[in-house]
């Protein structure tokens, strides 16, 4: 089992965000994390469901090292939040479907054994449910050969859905991480079914571990 020691490997200013936000996820949304030992000791594709803006700092606090983000360009555009982002791993991109430059950088950050996170359902849940996955995600793992890690987040959809301007500072969050989806299980499929079966597969993941979340946590995540 890998267990990575916290903060080793972490660079000052990302370290100390990561306490204040884990802080702060702590006292406010009581944050429960499930199913750590299912991370890989090299790099990897963290799949979560896309709820709301809380998603990426819940995911970061509920590793123990650092992790890498994909973000709109257009956050990008105010000078002093691209500083803050930028140096809490994230990396102005298109969408993972059709952007070129996005699959490279992915690839790149995967070949120098970082932790990826891409959220495969493409944008945020208006209504709090499981969105279709896009079918970008399988080609990612396809090329890269990483193992995906679905991940499931719960609670921040109450807290700040899409429609609010202001999150609600209470409830009850939680982030699962699921048993890894590797490539070799599809290698010998045509590359079209491949990916297609890969993102079926990590759709089916997601319902699982909301399904096991919902149903009292008992024993270990799917």
């Amino acid at each position: 089992m890998y267990i990575p020691s916290l903060f080793v490997g972490m660079k000052f200013f990302y370290r100390s965000i990561y306490i204040c936000t884990k802080k702060f996820f702590s006292l406010l949304f009581r944050h429960q994390v499930y199913g750590k030992h299912h991370l890989p000791a090299g790099p990897c594709i963290l799949a979560p469901n896309h709820a709301s803006f809380l998603d990426p700092p819940l995911v970061a606090i509920s590793c123990d090292e650092e992790v890498n983000f994909l973000a709109r360009g257009s956050l990008f555009n105010n000078t002093i939040f691209k500083k803050l982002i930028s140096h809490l791993n994230s990396y102005p991109v298109g969408g993972i479907s059709q952007d070129i430059t996005s699959l490279k950088l992915i690839l790149q950050l995967l070949k120098d054994s970082k932790k990826v996170v891409i959220f495969p359902e493409g944008k945020r849940t208006p209504t709090g449910h499981l969105l279709p996955i896009k079918p970008g995600i399988g080609m990612l793992i396809s090329k890269s050969q990483c193992p995906i890690i679905p991940v499931y987040i719960h609670g921040t959809y109450e807290a700040w859905p899409k429609k609010k301007w202001i999150p609600r500072l209470e409830g009850q969050t939680a982030c699962v991480f699921g048993k890894p989806i590797y490539w070799e299980a599809y290698k010998d499929l045509p590359k079209k079914k491949a990916q297609e079966e890969i993102s079926n597969a990590i759709q089916k993941s997601l319902k699982m571990l909301n399904f096991w979340y919902l149903n009292g946590a008992q024993g270990e995540p799917p």
